[in-house]
């Protein structure tokens, strides 16, 4: 994983540039066809998809689908609704400017470089937790198929993540992982074809609300709306990402050239176009496949979800009824893969991010990032072992606790790319008249998840 981009040169605002002449045909358009479109950008959303799919698709789905059953669908329609413009917005200013949105955190109003700081806090403190819930969440898959108590399958495995993080030698062992992960992914759908809900089940649950006002429906709500699909503040590990494959409309910035003058507006909007394509087929296959596990805990596990103590034999057992004993281990093998990447993600991602914002925030190009990142690594390390040992097997508990933390900490990086893509945007795309009633209307939809996981943490409900 490649850490955030850093350079800030001109060009990037509205009023920047030196208008040098310079021919429109000579900048490197992104490709137009759906072939070299693979070939060439597709990849930053898959690997941001393949993150959500680690605590939200193999923990929080079948809670939400044993408890609620096919209604949970429902849940997560409304939360991928609400939530794709916080994302779509990072994708906007990362490819039509053709950097990451962190850089330009310090360009909003308030203290000086705030929301810098906020994001150092977000992967550090934050960040810490999220390890520690799906550690505990992937700890629980190795006791499953291990002599190792859960304890020790979370110190050894995550230290060991956190080894291969610090040398980064984890490249081939990621590879591995998420073809297993993807293997997984194809599996749990064809598992919902082969072995559907019941039409009981179909009946009983698909439109019959629960209690909405209940602590219950509230706590799992909040949990869902704060880890599905990941939180906002992915919006810049997907920035570096996409400036590691070297997408976007960077060559602007690079040749001094000035955004507004229109010679370069076809090439501002084909990679906005590219940016975006990515970024819904990874949102697409993301909610494609958290249905799909919904849909096979309301058939396989409703009305009773997995919980701290079972996690890993029921979600192992939830293809057996499709596809027989084997299964069982297939999905033991496949969930383990999927969170275990996710941890190595989680620390390689919250590390780099760290050592690059960092130096934003306290306007210091002289830091050295490498040692930052190295720190903050074992730092979370350290600090998510101790946070185990404190609290013990609670996988499924503490993902639901840290997950509606987030849905009130990662509010603020919505409002923050939007500002960024005002400031910055050449006006012919700015959002248009219909987005802007959207961003507004799921702003809103998205404070009313924090004020929901505020009230499952303070106890108001």
């Amino acid at each position: 994983m490649s850490g955030v981009s850093t350079e800030t040169g001109p060009g990037t605002g509205p009023d920047s540039g030196s208008g040098t002449e310079f021919d429109a045909d000579e900048l490197s358009y992104p490709s137009r066809n759906w072939r070299d479109f693979f070939t060439d950008h597709f990849g930053p959303s898959m690997l941001w998809a393949l993150i959500s799919i680690g605590g939200s698709h193999i923990v929080l789905a079948p809670t939400l689908g044993g408890t609620f059953g096919l209604f949970a669908i429902w849940m997560f329609a409304i939360i991928y609704l609400a939530k794709y413009g916080g994302w779509e917005l990072g994708i906007r200013y990362n490819y039509g400017v053709g950097g990451n949105p962190v850089e330009a955190y310090d360009q909003l109003p308030g203290p000086k470089n705030w929301m810098q700081w906020f994001t150092v806090g977000v992967f550090t403190v934050m960040y810490t937790g999220i390890t520690a819930a799906v550690g505990m969440s992937t700890a629980s898959f190795v006791q499953a198929m291990t002599p190792l108590s859960f304890q020790q399958s979370f110190v050894l495995f995550v230290g060991f993540a956190g080894v291969l993080v610090l040398l980064t030698r984890y490249s081939l062992l990621e590879k591995i992982l998420i073809g297993f992960t993807v293997a997984l992914g194809f599996l749990i759908v064809l598992g919902v074809l082969v072995g559907p809900p019941s039409g009981e089940v179909v009946a009983a649950t698909t439109f019959t609300a629960p209690d909405i006002t209940g602590p219950l429906f509230i706590g799992l709500f909040a949990a869902a709306a704060g880890f599905a699909p990941t939180g906002f503040s992915t919006s810049v590990l997907i920035g570096s990402w996409s400036m590691a494959k070297g997408e976007g409309a960077g060559e602007l910035r690079e040749r001094d050239l000035d955004p507004n003058d229109e010679r370069y507006h076809d090439y501002i909007r084909a990679w906005i176009q590219t940016g975006r394509r990515d970024f819904n087929i990874g949102y697409a296959f993301s909610f494609a496949l958290i249905v799909a596990m919904v849909i096979l805990a309301s058939n396989v596990l409703y009305p009773n979800p997995p919980e701290d103590a079972d996690l890993a034999v029921t979600i192992g057992n939830i293809l057996s009824q499709s596809f027989g004993e084997w299964s069982y281990y297939a999905m033991i093998l496949g969930a383990f893969a999927a969170l275990y990447s996710t941890v190595i993600t989680l620390l390689d991602g919250a590390a780099r991010a760290t050592g690059d914002v960092l130096p934003m925030a306290l306007e210091r190009d002289d830091l050295d990032s490498e040692r930052i990142r190295k720190l903050v690594v074992v730092g979370i390390v350290a600090v998510s072992c101790g946070i185990v040992l404190t609290l013990g097997a609670v996988p499924v508990t503490f993902l639901i606790w840290i997950s509606a933390i987030l849905a009130v900490t990662e509010i603020l990086f919505y409002p923050a790319n939007w500002y960024v893509v005002k400031k910055n945007l050449p006006e012919q795309f700015q959002p248009s008249r219909t987005w802007v009633i959207y961003y507004v209307v799921s702003l809103v939809a998205v404070t009313i998840f924090g004020l929901m996981g505020a009230a499952h943490e303070f106890g108001y409900i």
